[in-house]
């Protein structure tokens, strides 16, 4: 019975919290509760100081004469003024370290705040230029596939620049009559983690299989996407939930009903996609007055190519079998990879920082985000590993590619055995992971 109070109490202190943190109006009627709480305390105790404290000193300086006059009920009476006293003293401690508390509490919250704004400023800032009668932001990004390994010698890497995006796109050569690449394999994991049992999973994630019609034949065209939910209790889960089916509505029904079918149409719609869910995400937050966000990676497979976008640090990787290489294709918006980029920080500092769940780029944050694309191409013995935070935070690089070699042509026993790395690694965030094998 005790262990379930505890429990309950526990669980009671932590949806405080998170309301605290993600609504407004409590973070003010927070003060405003302590602030009326010390001016009930001080009418109660007669002021301040409190006239108790002031009737403990005189009979203390008069407590020889009262006991010599009195006797032992001085003693009890003063006892007594000591108690009273020190039950004062406690009282507006308390509330003195809660009001220190709440303001220090929210310096930090602004503080994180305008580190996020002041990183995404220095990392979008950007120039405008006109090419080809189409007005074009263009941005300077690491080539991905060469910042964290080098790509086969069959492939080519060009980095191009496109509106609000960055796109890394990779050409292997092939022979024409070489057979177009399927990605029918899929592995599916999704665990709540370890340190938030007691809380709704705020990861979602959806695989989604079509047919289409492309230069006169028909082709497999497949849609993965996860999300990770941010905001505390149910409005992580709600944002994410909200992205994911703002994706399944948008992309492949936009993709099919099109009568041309190119890469540039295929990026748009995927990126018009990911837009609509954010506006749909802050739309949501606004109505409910909640800082509701997440984070999101899409990768949509037709014709050997997969097509990829993110917003967050949630992220999407390619797996080349034969070479035994893992290639980060997304690249995290968040303080820790930006303090990477600035050389601040080590890459394995990232694991173990204590702000490496801050992101500063999310769905939900304004009704308009800058989101990153990229295009590579796939061929047959070519894995897609799409995944939350909780699971690359818990599961480094070389542990995934160990797995992936242990789990070769099982998609879904690679998913189950990621997960439960994660949950060895300790489990500490929600674990989503898609594993996709082309054949």
């Amino acid at each position: 019975m005790n262990r379930k109070f505890v429990d309950g109490a526990v669980e009671v202190t932590k949806q405080v919290r998170i309301a605290w943190e993600i609504h407004l109006w409590s973070r003010y009627l927070s003060l405003v509760l302590i602030g009326s709480s010390v001016l009930l305390l001080g009418w109660i105790s007669g002021g301040f100081p409190p006239k108790s404290w002031l009737l403990l000193q005189q009979a203390i300086s008069q407590f020889p004469f009262l006991f010599a006059a009195r006797g032992l009920p001085v003693v009890l009476s003063l006892v007594a003024i000591a108690a009273l006293s020190l039950t004062w003293l406690a009282l507006y401690c308390a509330f003195l370290w809660a009001g220190a508390t709440v303001v220090w509490s929210w310096i930090e919250f602004g503080r994180v705040r305008h580190d996020q704004q002041f990183l995404r400023s220095a990392w979008e800032r950007t120039q405008t230029n006109t090419h080809g009668g189409a007005k074009c932001t263009t941005t300077q990004f690491v080539n991905v596939a060469k910042t964290f390994s080098d790509p086969p010698d069959s492939a080519r890497v060009e980095t191009q620049k496109a509106p609000t995006s960055t796109q890394v796109k990779t050409r292997k050569t092939q022979d024409m009559d070489t057979t177009v690449a399927r990605t029918e394999l899929v592995g599916i994991g999704w665990d709540v983690g370890i340190a938030r049992k007691a809380r709704p999973n705020e990861d979602n994630l959806a695989v989604l299989h079509s047919t289409c019609a492309h230069n006169g034949r028909l082709l497999p065209l497949d849609l993965y996407v996860v999300a990770d939910g941010m905001g505390g209790h149910s409005y992580g889960e709600e944002a994410s939930r909200l992205a994911i089916q703002c994706m399944m509505q948008a992309v492949i029904p936009d993709i099919i009903g099109s009568d041309l079918i190119s890469d540039e149409f295929i990026l748009e719609t995927l990126v018009e996609g990911v837009q609509w869910a954010n506006r749909t995400v802050y739309e949501s937050g606004q109505k409910n007055g909640a800082d509701m966000g997440t984070t999101i990676t899409a990768a949509l497979v037709l014709d050997g190519t997969a097509y990829i976008v993110n917003v967050g640090d949630s992220r999407t990787y390619v797996y080349h079998d034969r070479q035994g290489q893992l290639i980060q294709v997304t690249r995290d918006h968040s303080l820790v990879a930006r303090l990477v980029e600035a050389g601040a920080i080590s890459r394995d500092a990232v694991y173990t920082h204590p702000n490496r769940n801050k992101v500063y780029r999310g769905l939900g944050d304004k009704d308009a985000v800058k989101v990153d694309w990229f295009t590579i191409s796939i061929s047959a013995g070519d894995y897609l590993l799409l995944c939350s935070d909780g699971l690359w935070e818990m599961v480094r690089d070389q542990e995934i590619v160990r797995i992936m070699q242990k789990c070769a042509g099982n998609p879904t026993q690679a998913s189950a055995a990621l997960v439960n790395a994660a949950l060895k690694g300790g489990g500490t965030d929600n674990i989503s992971v898609i594993v996709v094998q082309v054949v």
